[in-house]
């Protein structure tokens, strides 16, 4: 029998993916963590390579000075985002941290210029970068819009009042909307990739869920054709012939047959597994002891079975001789058949042969027992079925499994 734990299956409904580092699996909202990690980092290195590449030729008052705040500025850069490729996010506190260090580096850099040049104050986009982390990492709305105005003040004051040359109203008002654009995108971002990342989430939990539901209904149905297969070639076939006065219920090989009936329906109910055959030639040979309870006496001859068939296969080829063989006892009217397995160097063919009154194969068209336990079975495993009859002289089915 086939069972599908649901519950099993819904441990994954909620996973979307995994970390190629760690293995640990990734929601849609730790991806967005992670994007705008990635974000944020593209945004700080377009702030620092040109500081960086203008820091020999800028109107510094102290060159060594400037450097020495470069120098910081990418330490704390690289310590910063070491923390947060680790965990996946921004930590609180560092973020916090982060937003005075950028106000600290807008009054040293602007303490460093000569003017109010604001387009040499590299502080100011550090001042940027800050802001965006803010608004992006802070989770409550209100403390982001705080923190990124205090941010936004602290960078036109200090910029306005350190610069000896007096930075135009224009510039800063300039620096000041740029912070805070900066801010309001990375904030908007990330909630709505958030957003976006746990609406994923759901649908895919419910695919699974979907997916689940359809693996489960799909194992029952084959748990129950499986069973049909089983019970129709057991014990319906015994009972049948016993009520239609075939073979005598008293009898003690009938008597067998039946016992071992109504084992094979204990175990159903107990959900025990068949028993499995280590070869073909075992298989067919647990066919003929069972249906020679019936009084059918079968010519077995299987000199060139091969040892490697898969049980499977195996299984398969067994059922279907088993149903044919049935179908001799119950429909051929004779007491003798013949099973017979050849191997070719491509195709593996068992044939059930009886001699008995046969029957029209357009006039009298494939039963249940016949599509199902034989056509059906060997078809599941790649073979195909072929039968021969006419009414008066017997009848031939071939199993036939390509190698």
């Amino acid at each position: 029998m086939v069972i599908i734990d649901l519950r099993a299956r819904m441990t994954i409904v909620s996973l979307v993916g995994h970390c190629p580092l760690t293995g640990v699996a990734l929601t849609g909202e730790s991806r967005a963590n992670r994007l705008m990690v990635v974000f944020v980092a593209l945004h700080r290195l377009g702030c620092l390579v040109p500081a960086i590449a203008s820091s020999a030729h800028g109107p510094y008052r102290s060159p060594l000075a400037n450097l020495v705040l470069l120098g910081a500025a990418v330490a704390w850069n690289l310590a910063l985002f070491r923390v947060a490729c680790r965990r996946g996010w921004f930590p609180p506190p560092l973020v916090y941290l982060d937003v005075a260090f950028a106000a600290g580096l807008v009054a040293l850099v602007s303490a460093n210029l000569p003017t109010g040049d604001v387009s040499a104050n590299w502080g100011i986009w550090a001042a940027q970068a800050g802001a965006s982390l803010a608004a992006a990492a802070i989770g409550r709305a209100v403390a982001a819009v705080a923190v990124v105005g205090a941010l936004v003040v602290a960078e036109t004051v200090v910029t306005a009042g350190w610069s000896a040359g007096g930075a135009s109203a224009v510039d800063l008002v300039y620096a000041a909307n740029a912070t805070a654009c900066f801010a309001l995108a990375a904030g908007f971002g990330i909630r709505y990739l958030r957003q976006e990342g746990r609406h994923l989430d759901r649908v895919n939990a419910q695919r699974l869920v979907a997916e689940a539901e359809r693996a489960a209904d799909h194992a029952r149905y084959v748990t129950r054709v499986a069973h049909h297969r089983a019970l129709h070639d057991t014990v319906l076939t015994t009972l049948t012939l016993i009520a239609r006065g075939g073979v005598d219920h008293r009898a003690v090989p009938v008597r067998q047959r039946c016992a071992r009936d109504a084992d094979y329906i204990r175990g159903l109910l107990a959900d025990r597994a068949d028993a499995r055959f280590g070869t073909l030639g075992e298989a067919l040979r647990e066919v003929v002891g069972g249906v020679s309870l019936l009084g059918l006496r079968v010519r077995y001859r299987s000199d060139l079975t091969p040892p490697d068939v898969p049980p499977s296969v195996v299984d398969a080829l067994r059922d279907a001789a088993r149903e044919a063989l049935n179908n001799v006892v119950k429909h051929a009217g004779v007491d003798e058949a013949w099973v017979t397995v050849t191997s070719e160097s491509d195709v593996l063919r068992v044939t059930v042969v009886d001699r008995g009154r046969g029957f029209d194969l357009v006039a009298v068209p494939p039963g249940f027992g016949f599509r199902n336990s034989v056509v059906d079975r060997v078809s599941e495993v790649g073979g195909r079925v072929r039968v021969s009859s006419e009414p008066g002289a017997g009848t031939c089915v071939e199993l036939a499994w390509p190698r």
